[in-house]
Parts: structure tokens; sequence; C-alpha cells
């Protein structure tokens, strides 16, 4: 690429990363749902180092990720590849669901944190090291995002968290929202099973699957108790009993318990009490560590979970303990010492309570179907249809309020909009509510500009257009200047029609977030 179209290219990002994302309460309901499998993904060059997560491409060209979705986190947190020395540490590479390396990206552009476009509702610590940048980010045939929020986390004492944002201020979903790859910011997740017989999950941002929901929907109110982290999807225990194969049953919860559904972490998170109330039913022996037994002694139990509104949830035997398993040597997950067996219940009997913060992780998403709608302050649960699906992007149903105009003062209930014959799911961050008039008039102006000079670059080149490329799409070749499809002659919404996926059906109606199932 011409030295002087890279300077074009960094200051076009560079003013993206200026702007706030619109933390608008609208969608363009003419995008179809952004599907993202939760699968293994490859995420080093050599092909040995694999990851359970979703998978993404950020950088020119892309490095690519696995990264675990979490409601806790608002920004997308990677690994520098300095943290694991090299690319060559596959396991440490594996481990960490890919590395970054900005050296290698030609649309690299670091930030100032207070001019970043990211969220700030996450928390730094002393000991941790952040970079603050943007980039450009692509779901392969699904869509592509410019100016893309993104932190470099190394954290010495506590480790990178890695993990794809869903939380309540989430830089992720404004960002797919924001560049018409997505129609909404809900959300619904099936997290698939880790079992030994694998069955791959799903994220849909804008909508849901309804293949993969078994029973009416049960409505949850948003939380707002923090521990460590915030916690959005706040739900309470009233009661969790281990259930012998004879039909006899013992409690393991002496009280209610508030808990953070979070798929994050795979394990289940309970109180110091419930986890030596299971240690001690199941016969553990402390000569063994984190709640693991001799195959000869494994518990042959299931255990019940039931939140406060009656919604129950049984966690079968063969889910909840499993032959051991871990990282290999090469990141991925698998067995690795089948003399003994693994309960999905984390070891912390002998913990501080006031330290522990109860989470029903991934295990718990294995059997419910989870539909996140952060603004209209609620969420919901349903039983999950187990096992393989292939989900149909035209049967996914879409969340989404039309984007109101000038003269409307409230926003009308959500509804699922009509089902264009083609969308546009590639697109800039170019957004705010106050900020996002001066954004478009500035970028106007490097337009303007941009056009000026690359036409009087055109007078003076004798080199052929479709023998450069662009960075933000390595294997798009430059078009000409008098193509209405040209990046230098963007219209200011900064749309780019480049990835075509197919709409949804105008049946296809959201679920009531505000009637009680």
């Amino acid at each position: 690429m011409d030295p002087r179209g890279s300077r074009w290219f960094h200051l076009y990002l560079c003013i993206l990363s200026s702007i706030p994302l619109a933390i608008a309460a609208s969608g363009n309901c003419s995008v179809a749902p952004l599907s993202l499998p939760w699968s293994n993904v490859t995420v080093s060059t050599n092909g040995v180092a694999v990851t359970r997560g979703i998978e993404l491409g950020i950088g020119t060209p892309n490095q690519i990720f696995s990264l675990r979705p979490s409601t806790t986190l608002n920004n997308t947190r990677l690994s520098n590849v300095l943290d694991c020395v090299s690319e060559a540490n596959t396991s440490c590479v594996g481990g960490k669901g890919g590395v970054y390396d900005s050296s290698r990206s030609s649309s690299f552009v670091a930030s100032i944190k207070d001019r970043w476009n990211g969220s700030a509702a996450d928390t730094e610590t002393a000991t941790g090291s952040y970079v603050y940048f943007n980039d450009i980010m692509e779901f392969q045939s699904n869509g592509t995002v410019w100016g893309f929020p993104v932190v470099e986390d190394s954290d010495l004492v506590s480790g990178t968290e890695a993990g794809l944002p869903l939380g309540l201020n989430s830089s992720f979903l404004a960002a797919v929202t924001e560049a018409n790859v997505a129609p909404s910011k809900a959300w619904g997740l099936y997290a698939g099973d880790r079992s030994l017989s694998p069955v791959d999950g799903e994220l849909t941002v804008g909508g849901y699957d309804p293949a993969r929901v078994a029973g009416n929907f049960t409505t949850f109110p948003l939380g707002n108790w923090s521990l460590q982290q915030a916690c959005p999807l706040q739900v309470t225990v009233s009661s969790i009993t281990y259930d012998h194969p004879n039909g006899s049953s013992d409690s393991l919860l002496s009280e209610n318990m508030i808990a953070c559904v979070e798929p994050f972490q795979d394990r289940f998170t309970f109180t110091p009490y419930v986890a030596s109330r299971f240690a001690n039913i199941t016969n553990y022996n402390s000569s063994y560590t984190n709640l693991t037994y001799p195959t000869s002694n494994a518990p042959d139990g299931s255990i019940t979970i039931t939140l406060d509104n009656n919604y129950t949830t049984v966690i079968p035997n063969s889910e909840l303990v499993t032959l051991h398993r871990g990282s290999d040597q090469s990141g991925r997950y698998a067995i690795t010492n089948s003399s003994i067996v693994d309960t999905a219940i984390e070891s912390n009997a002998n913990s501080n309570p006031a330290t522990v913060q109860p989470l029903l992780g991934g295990m718990y998403l294995t059997f419910n179907y989870l539909l996140v709608d952060y603004e209209s302050g609620q969420f919901q649960m349903a039983p999950a249809v187990p096992g393989t699906h292939i989900s149909n992007p035209e049967s996914l149903k879409k969340i989404c309020t039309p984007t109101p105009s000038p003269s409307q003062s409230a926003s009308p209930a959500p509804i699922a909009s009509p089902a264009p014959s083609k969308s546009s799911h590639t697109g800039a961050i170019a957004g705010g509510t106050v900020g996002g008039v001066a954004g478009l008039a500035i970028i106007g102006a490097f337009i303007f500009l941009f056009l000026r000079h690359q036409r009087r670059r055109h007078g003076e080149s004798t080199v052929a257009p479709t023998e450069t490329t662009y960075p933000w799409s390595p294997s798009m070749q430059s078009p000409s200047m008098s193509d209405p499809q040209s990046p230098s002659e963007l219209p200011l919404s900064l749309a780019l029609s480049v990835h075509e996926v197919p709409g949804n059906s105008k049946s296809d109606a959201p679920p009531n977030f505000n009637t009680n199932s």
C-alpha cells in the first residue's frame, strides 16, 4: 500500500476511535441477526493451539481469536503475544484464546484512554498493563466492523481475563449495532455442551434461535449486586439438592443464595457452605484436590437447582462428573488424567464467604437458553433443546426497536421488522448521542480532503487501481474512483455493503419481555 494512503487510513481510524459509541435504544431493523458459533477454533498459525469460544478476526491481516462470552466484561480484552513470549508457545496461546501482535496489523491504531471509544465501565488493577487501541474486527462471512475498540490486558498478578464482552455497557454490542452488523444489542445464547460428547453453542446478537428453546421463557429483572464485578444477570437460588440414584435427596443450601448467570466460567461456584456439604455427602477424600475423586469412588448423584420463582434445572450425573480434564500441551481442553474424576463444582470449602461470588456457569447454560435485552431491564431463560443442532439463519428470531424519527418522543415496543432482500453487514463505528453530529461533520471534512487527495494522486499515478489493496479488506481490490462503492466516496453513515446475509421472516416476533411467564 502507498505510504500516503496508509497515513490517510490511519487518520480515518483515529477519527473513528475518537467518536463515542451511540448508546441509543434503537436499531436498524433491516439487518439480520448476527450468528456466531461457539466452537473449537484454531488460534495459532501452526494449526496446533485450539480453543473453544467465539471466533473473531482482528487486524490486517486477521489474527484469529477464540473468546469466551462474559457478562461481567464490557470491553473486548486480548493478551499480548509477549505474554506467551512468542506464538510458538502453543500451550500458552491456546489457553489465552489467541494472542495479539500489533506489529503484524497495518490497521492498528493506539489511543489515549480518555479519547478511546470503548466502555469506561470495566475496572483496572494496580498491577495491570493496558493498551487501548482500535482495529478492524471481522466475523468471517457475517460482517466487518472498522475502528473496533479493544484492550490489551497484561496483569502479572491475576492474569489476563480475555473474553468477549456481553456486559451491561458492552462496547462489543454497541459497536456491532452501530456498524449495522446486528439489528440490536439484544442477544440469545446457547452455551453448548462440554461433556465427553461435546456440542457446539451459539451466540445470536440482535435476536435468538427458537430451535434451541424447549419451553416457555421465564422473565427475571436485571440485578445491580456486585462483589468483585458487576452482576447484571442476577438470580436468587432458593434450593440446591443432591439427588441419589435411589430417589432420596440431600439439601445443600441452608439459606437463599444470590448468584450470577455467567457463561465465562464453565463450573459452578457455590458458597463455601454448599461446597462443604457436597464434599461431606459424596465422601470426598481430602487427600485429593479440587473436589476430584478416584474413579472407584465417583459421586453417582445429580444436582437440582431451584430459583426463588420455582424455575428448576437438573444437572445430570453425566455432566456433573467426568474424567479429569484440562489444557493439554497444545492448549486444547482434553482428558489429562483418566484415573480420577472431576466434578463441576468449584472447590472453595475453606474460602472466606465474603470473597466468593456464586456463579451459575456454562454448564448451567447447557440446559438453559439465555435471552438478554438490557434496554428492557429484564432477561429471560427457558429450557434448552440439547444435542447437536445446525442453525438456520433464516429461522432466527429478530429483536429490534426501530430507530425513532426526530418527532417521536418515545420508542415503539420491540417488533420483528420485515426481512430485506439483502442486508449490509459491514460498517464503521461512527456515532453518538451528542458528539455524533460533530463527529459526522469531522468525517465529512475528512472525506472531502481524502477525495481531493485521491483525485490528485490518480492524476499523477501510472499504476492501475486494481493493483492496490486497501488494508481494511485484504481480499477486496481497490475500486476505481467512479465506483460508487469506493471507500473514498463513503456516505456519512460510513456503511459499506460487502458481506450479505439473508434476512428474516416478517413473522419472526420476539418473546414478550414485559410479561412474566
